[in-house]
C-alpha cells in the first residue's frame, strides 16, 4: 500500500509539474489538546487530520496529500495538525475536500463525545475545529 502511494504521488507530482495546472490547500486543525495523563479523553487534532486524510483519499482519488505536521512531542495530545491537499484544476475540488474534512473532524469529535459548544478544562474548545486556505 505504501508504494502505490508513494509512486502514485511520484505520478500525479510529475504531471502537476508537466504543466498540468494545480490548486494547493492547506488545511488547518486545532483541538484542546493536553497531556496524555491529565487531559486523556481530550480530542486529538492529529488524529481528526488522520480521519480527514482518510476521507479525503477515499474521496478525491486525484488529491495528493502532503507536508503532513502536527503535535509537539510524545505524551502529548496534539493541539494543532496541517497538511496539504493538492488537486488538479478544472474542476471544484473545494467543496469535496471541504466535506471530507468535516466528516473527518466529526469522527474524532464524535469519538470523544463532544460538540461544538462544549468546553474542555481552562474554558478551551472541547470540539475539533479546522480551516482550509
Amino acid at each position: 500500500m505504501k508504494t502505490r502511494n508513494l509512486l502514485l504521488t511520484f505520478a500525479l507530482a510529475s504531471v502537476f509539474a508537466g504543466g498540468a495546472a494545480a490548486k494547493t490547500y492547506v488545511v488547518d486543525i486545532a483541538a484542546p489538546g493536553g497531556h496524555s495523563f491529565g487531559s486523556y479523553g481530550n480530542t486529538s487534532a492529529v488524529h481528526a487530520a488522520a480521519n480527514a486524510v482518510r476521507e479525503i483519499a477515499r474521496t478525491v482519488p486525484e488529491a495528493v496529500v502532503s507536508d503532513f505536521n502536527g503535535g509537539a512531542t510524545v505524551n502529548a495530545i496534539a493541539t494543532d495538525a496541517t497538511f496539504k491537499v493538492t488537486v488538479p484544476d478544472g474542476k471544484d475540488f473545494l467543496s469535496i475536500i471541504e466535506k471530507a474534512v468535516d466528516k473527518g473532524v466529526k469522527r474524532e469529535n464524535d469519538f470523544r463525545g463532544v460538540k461544538a459548544g462544549d468546553l474542555a478544562a481552562g474554558g478551551t474548545p472541547a470540539h475539533v475545529r479546522w480551516t482550509i486556505r
